[in-house]
C-alpha cells in the first residue's frame, strides 16, 4: 500500500535548496529572512485569530448589559432617569479622553490597551450621549422626558443591532485566516508529543536523633507561615517546656533573641516601625516574629508588662507583612492606622488575643514555681549502724535558759521532730524547709547541742520534689 505524503503538499520551510537567489543575495541572509517573515505572518495570523475570538465573547457580553439598560431605564420613573443622565454626563469627560487616545494610537500604528469591561460599556453610553445631542429630540425646547427615555432606549438597540451584526462579520474572517493557516502549516502544527516524562532524584530524609529529647521548644502563639525560615533559627515549638525551664543562663542560650530583633521590639510607635522595617528588610521573617514572642514572654514573667504586650505587638506587624509578603509594607500600615477599619480591628484584637495568652501561661507557671518544687537538706550518715541523738533542753532548769531560747527559734514540725529523736522525722521537717533555712536551722542545733550523731553527719543538698 503506497504511503500517502499529502499532509505535507502545504508545509512551509525556510531553507528549500531549490529556491533561487538573486546572485547579489547572500543565501544564508536570505533563508533568515525568509525565516523572520514566516513566524511574524504565523503570530500576525494567531494574534488576529484571538482578537476576533475575544472580540466575539466582549461583544456577546455588552449586547447583553445594553438589553439590561434598557429594562432598567424602562422602569425607571423621572427622577431616576434624571440621575442616570446626570451620572453618564459626569463620565463624558473621562470617556472622550479615552476615545481619544485610542485614535491617536491607532493613528501612530501603536497598540493600546486593552479596554475593562466596565470602560466599554462607558464607552457605547457616550457615544449614545453624543448621538443623543445630535438628534431633533435635545434640540426641541421642552423636550419631554419620555420622549428624550424612548430615544435613548432606541439608541441602545440600534447598538444591539450594530454588535449582532459585528458576529457573522468576525467569524467571517476568523474562518478565512485560519483557511490561510491551512495552507501554510508548520512542523509544529502536524506532530505532537508522544509522551513526557521527567525523573527527579529527591534528597535523602536527614535521620532524627536522639538528642531532641533534650531540645528546649516554645508553643507559637502565630503559628502559620513558616517559609524562608532557616532551621539553625527556628524557635521551638512548646512555650510549657520553657516556662518550666528556670535556668536563666540555659534559657538565654537557647533562644537568643538577635540585636536587631530587640531593637525592633523596642520601637513604640507604628510610624517608626514602618521605616525600620522599610530599612532593614531582612527581619521579615517567622523566625524573628518568634524571637520577639519569646521576649514578650520574658518581659511578662518580670512583670513589666507593658513592655511584654509591646513585643507582642512587633511581633505579630512582623508576621502579618511576611505572610503578605515585602511589598505589602504600606498596604499593612496604610490599613491599620485607620481606627474602625476592619484591618485595624483584626490586628489590634490579635495582639489582645496573643498577649493574654501570655499572661495566663505566666500566671499558671508562677503559680508551678511557687508549690511544685522546694530546695531542701537530707541528713544521711556514712554508715548504717551509726545511731542519731537529739537533745532537747529542759524549760524549768535555768541551765539550760539559753538553750531553750535557741530551741524556740527552730520550727515547731522541727522541734516534734528532735523531741521524736529519729532521722527519718528530723529528714520529714527537713523536707518541707527552703535549703537555706535549713542551713540555718542545722547551725543552731550545732549551737545548742541538740543534734548529735555518733559519725560524720553527710548533708544531702539534692533537690526533692514534694
Amino acid at each position: 500500500m503506497p504511503i500517502d505524503y499529502s499532509k505535507w503538499d502545504n508545509l512551509e520551510i525556510s531553507d528549500d535548496s531549490d529556491v533561487e537567489i538573486h546572485p547579489n543575495i547572500e543565501k544564508g541572509t536570505f533563508i533568515r529572512l525568509r525565516q523572520q517573515k514566516i513566524r511574524q505572518d504565523r503570530e500576525r495570523r494567531a494574534h488576529t485569530v484571538r482578537a476576533l475570538e475575544s472580540e466575539l465573547e466582549m461583544n456577546k457580553k455588552l449586547a447583553a448589559r445594553l438589553s439590561e439598560m434598557i429594562s432598567e431605564i424602562k422602569e425607571e420613573s423621572k427622577e431616576q432617569f434624571a440621575a442616570r443622565m446626570l451620572d453618564w454626563s459626569a463620565k463624558a469627560e473621562k470617556q472622550e479622553a479615552i476615545l481619544n487616545d485610542v485614535r491617536k494610537a491607532l493613528e501612530a500604528n501603536e497598540e493600546y490597551r486593552q479596554l475593562e469591561f466596565d470602560e466599554l460599556v462607558d464607552t457605547l453610553v457616550y457615544r449614545v450621549q453624543q448621538e443623543l445631542a445630535k438628534s431633533e429630540v435635545i434640540t426641541q425646547q421642552n423636550a419631554n422626558p419620555d420622549i428624550i427615555k424612548l430615544k435613548v432606549i432606541d439608541l441602545l438597540h440600534g447598538h444591539i443591532e450594530k454588535l449582532k451584526n459585528r458576529d457573522p462579520e468576525a467569524r467571517a474572517e476568523i474562518e478565512n485566516i485560519k483557511k490561510e493557516q491551512r495552507m501554510h502549516i508548520s512542523a509544529d502544527e502536524v506532530a505532537k508529543e508522544g509522551y513526557n516524562k521527567t525523573f527527579i532524584n529527591k534528597q535523602p530524609k536527614a535521620s532524627t536523633s536522639s538528642s531532641k529529647n533534650n531540645v528546649q521548644s516554645v508553643e507559637l502563639l502565630n503559628p502559620g507561615y513558616e517559609k524562608n525560615i532557616k532551621p539553625e533559627a527556628e524557635v521551638p515549638e512548646n512555650t510549657e517546656s520553657l516556662e518550666g525551664n528556670n535556668d536563666e543562663d540555659s534559657d538565654e542560650e537557647s533562644l537568643t533573641v538577635d540585636p536587631d530583633s530587640m531593637e525592633f521590639g523596642m520601637i513604640d510607635s507604628l510610624d517608626k516601625s514602618k521605616d525600620y522595617i522599610l530599612e532593614h528588610r531582612h527581619i521579615i521573617g517567622q523566625n524573628k516574629s518568634d524571637q520577639l514572642l519569646v521576649q514578650a514572654f520574658r518581659y511578662q514573667m518580670r512583670g513589666e508588662s507593658e513592655l511584654a504586650k509591646q513585643f507582642v505587638r512587633q511581633s505579630l506587624i512582623l508576621t502579618y507583612i511576611h505572610q503578605m509578603g515585602p511589598s505589602g509594607i504600606n498596604i499593612f500600615f496604610s490599613k491599620i492606622v485607620i481606627k474602625g477599619n476592619p484591618g485595624n480591628v483584626m490586628f489590634f484584637n490579635d495582639i489582645e488575643k496573643r498577649y493574654n495568652h501570655i499572661v495566663e501561661r505566666c500566671k499558671i507557671l508562677k503559680k508551678e514555681q511557687e508549690t511544685s518544687q522546694i530546695e531542701s537538706i537530707q541528713l544521711q550518715t556514712d554508715s548504717p549502724d551509726s545511731t542519731i541523738r537529739t537533745y532537747v533542753p529542759d524549760k524549768s532548769n535555768p541551765d539550760d535558759k539559753e538553750k531553750w531560747a535557741l530551741f524556740e527559734q527552730l520550727p515547731v514540725d522541727f522541734q516534734e521532730a528532735l523531741k521524736t529523736g529519729t532521722i527519718d522525722a528530723i529528714n520529714q521537717a527537713l523536707a518541707k524547709i527552703p535549703g537555706s533555712k535549713a542551713e540555718e536551722i542545722l547551725q543552731t542545733c550545732g549551737k545548742g547541742g541538740f543534734l548529735v550523731i555518733d559519725e560524720e553527719i553527710l548533708v544531702d543538698a539534692d533537690q526533692q520534689e514534694l
